[in-house]
């Protein structure tokens, strides 16, 4: 591996394309999930996360189990965006900048981010056996004879690897970027200790205070997106990772053992019933409303992270409608 010193403007590109990568996953993950065809759901009720675990639960059925499973993820990826977008302002925002969305860091579905160095073929697709091992591949722990990353790297064998290197070059640059007294335009939808009701209260998701304080909750933010996704080797995600409500059992399980568990009902019990895609009349209409709803939602992010109004996330809870909305007229939705 090379060895090139950290700089900002390293830095600056590795936290983009941190960002990035956690919006990647949101559709990707999103259009497995509702092309699940779950009993008593369509494209003007599309599934919601619904608990099932008794097997006399009237609403239980595979498909409600897998999606619980898919759907429980993505949240947990809109996590994921907040915390590295905060990252990135943490220590760019006083510098004048503010993470993209759009253009050239709207997110694409030929293959993996060119700074991953996997070629497994990426695909947008329904939950069955080829996209769930996909799905599985992006969350795979990483492995563990991958070497440190001495330095920016080009490319790299595993987003656990990435994230290493954003750690490292944290590190090297911390004390220079940060600045206690600037406007850091952070957000805070997902994660805040100080709601003792939140999903989440064993870290911040804002990044403030001294530089030491700051510091520490920047490593939090790193461990955990990598201690929910693929950084977590057991199945169980971290107590300080997890959410409070001891009902909420999807997300206490590692993204990479979620995906694992949708694979083997689909090993052991046969497919799971999907839309199927035969097209209908419907079918450009409706990807027109879904173009129009994911631009608005990378715009509406590009904005509220680039100023002190409030995350509009209503481009965001459209989308469920509007993929299942593609799906039911019988195409694959896309993202563009």
């Amino acid at each position: 591996m090379r060895n090139d010193p950290w700089t900002p403007d390293a830095l600056l590109d590795h936290l983009q394309k941190a960002v990035y990568l956690e919006l990647w996953t949101i559709p990707l993950y999103l259009t497995a999930a509702y092309s699940l065809q779950v009993p008593g759901t369509d494209a003007q009720h599309p599934p919601t996360l619904t608990p099932v675990r008794s097997r006399d639960n009237p609403n239980r059925s595979r498909e409600q189990l897998a999606f619980n499973n898919i759907y429980s993820i993505v949240v947990q990826e809109m996590l994921h965006l907040e915390l590295a977008a905060n990252l990135y302002n943490a220590l760019f925002a006083a510098r004048g900048h503010a993470p993209s969305f759009t253009g050239a860091w709207a997110p694409r579905y030929d293959g993996f981010p060119p700074w991953i160095g996997s070629t497994l073929p990426v695909q947008l697709g329904a939950a069955d056996a080829t996209q769930m091992k996909l799905l599985a591949a992006v969350e795979t722990p990483e492995p563990a004879a991958d070497p440190p990353p001495d330095g920016p790297q080009a490319v790299y064998d595993s987003i656990g690897q990435f994230y290493k290197a954003i750690e490292q070059g944290l590190d090297a640059l911390w004390d220079t970027l940060y600045d206690p007294a600037a406007e850091h335009r952070q957000k805070s939808e997902f994660a805040d200790p100080g709601y003792p009701d939140d999903d989440y209260t064993g870290f911040s998701a804002v990044i403030a205070g001294d530089s030491a304080t700051a510091r520490r909750q920047a490593d939090q933010i790193v461990g955990a997106i990598v201690g929910q996704g693929e950084g977590s080797r057991g199945p169980f995600i971290d107590a300080d990772l997890r959410p409070e409500d001891l009902d909420d059992l999807e997300d206490r399980v590692s993204h990479f053992a979620r995906f694992r568990m949708v694979q083997a009902m689909l090993k052991f019990e046969g497919p799971l019933r999907t839309y199927p895609t035969t097209g209908s009349s419907g079918l450009a209409a409706a990807q027109q409303q879904l173009d129009l709803g994911f631009s608005r939602l990378l715009a509406a992010l590009e904005k509220g992270f680039a100023g002190a109004d409030p995350l509009d996330l209503g481009a965001m809870w459209a989308l469920p409608g509007q993929i299942v909305a593609v799906w039911a007229a019988g195409g694959v939705p896309t993202f563009r």
